[in-house]
């Protein structure tokens, strides 16, 4: 004889009373769903609510993905609660047969997995029902998405692209120009000493210490020396302290002629550059004479001029 469901239910309940009864548990479950009567598709969700002991350290769910008929979606905590939210779907219709869902805990101060079951539940499932003599009607079109920004993404990295290639044609015109300028407009480099006693008379022309720019007065003139000794003698001036410039400069016979004006012109710009000193006006047009006289004492010699050799008279021949 065939056991109803009904009667299985009853005596799988009947069991579980009887159990806990004679041998109590330390985690107590009952599951329950509000309503009774689903459809095909409809989520079905199944509250658990336990009762835990003291002596129980943790419990959680351990369902699989699947339970009986049932495909299961999502097991959610009520909060910190013994309470969790199990929600359940089915393709089948009729009567259904949720069975009991197991439930792991650990007693304090013992390892071993125990196993609770909450109670089985009975739940109808209703089909689609469809009218024979109903109107035959073609499936819906899709509907239209929004648009979201990821939508946009490849056309912005498209237009950054275009970007960058009509940036790259615009340097790359601007580039090639200038060298076509370059090899048409071929100049010769001023020599160090003329170059040199040009921006002293700018210098002179500004007019900084008369203006209060003291410092970057200083500043300038040592400057405009330092890179007349790296074009006229080739030696790291800019990066060099006054002492170690004043030992590159010991060997050059020509710096040997203004040695005391040299290195007056070094210390006088270290002192209002570094130790913040404040020279007179008089001091300020001498430090500019000192770099005159070094820079004119260094001018290398001009090339002597070749005489062209004299036309040898031709003897006549009789």
């Amino acid at each position: 004889m065939v056991m109803t469901l009904r009667r299985m239910t009853f005596l799988l309940a009947l069991i579980a009373v009887a159990g806990s009864l004679l041998f109590p548990q330390p985690v107590r479950l009952t599951a329950q769903v509000d309503p009774k009567t689903y459809r095909i598709g409809d989520w079905i969700d199944v509250h658990v609510t336990g009762t835990v002991d003291a002596a129980v350290d943790s419990v959680r769910a351990a369902v699989a993905d699947s339970l009986g008929p049932f495909e299961v979606l999502t097991v959610q905590r009520s909060g910190t609660q013994p309470e969790w939210l199990i929600r359940l779907s089915t393709v089948d219709s009729g009567k259904s047969f949720i069975p009991p869902i197991p439930f792991v805990y650990r007693a304090k101060g013992d390892t071993a997995l125990q196993t609770a079951y909450t109670n089985a539940l009975t739940i109808t499932v209703a089909g689609l029902t469809i009218n024979p003599q109903g109107e035959i009607k073609d499936i819906k079109p899709p509907l239209s998405a929004p648009w979201k920004f990821e939508d946009f993404v490849p056309y912005l990295i498209g237009l950054v692209v275009l970007a960058l290639a009509v940036a790259g044609y615009l340097y790359y015109r601007r580039k090639r120009k200038q060298a076509l300028d370059h090899l048409v407009d071929v100049r010769p480099a001023m020599p160090p000493h003329r170059e040199a006693l040009t921006a002293l008379r700018i210098l002179e022309e500004k007019k900084l210490w008369q203006q209060g720019h003291v410092k970057e007065y200083y500043s300038e003139v040592t400057e405009i020396i330092r890179r007349f000794f790296e074009g006229r003698w080739n030696i790291m001036a800019l990066e060099r302290t006054t002492d170690e410039i004043l030992d590159q400069m010991r060997g050059i016979p020509d710096a040997l002629s203004v040695w005391e004006s040299l290195r007056a012109f070094l210390t006088t710009a270290d002192l209002v550059k570094f130790a913040k000193s404040q020279p007179t006006p008089a001091e300020h047009e001498l430090e500019l004479r000192w770099g005159y006289e070094i820079v004119r004492a260094m001018v290398p010699p001009e090339p002597a001029a070749v005489a062209p050799e004299p036309e040898k008279e031709t003897a006549d021949v009789r």
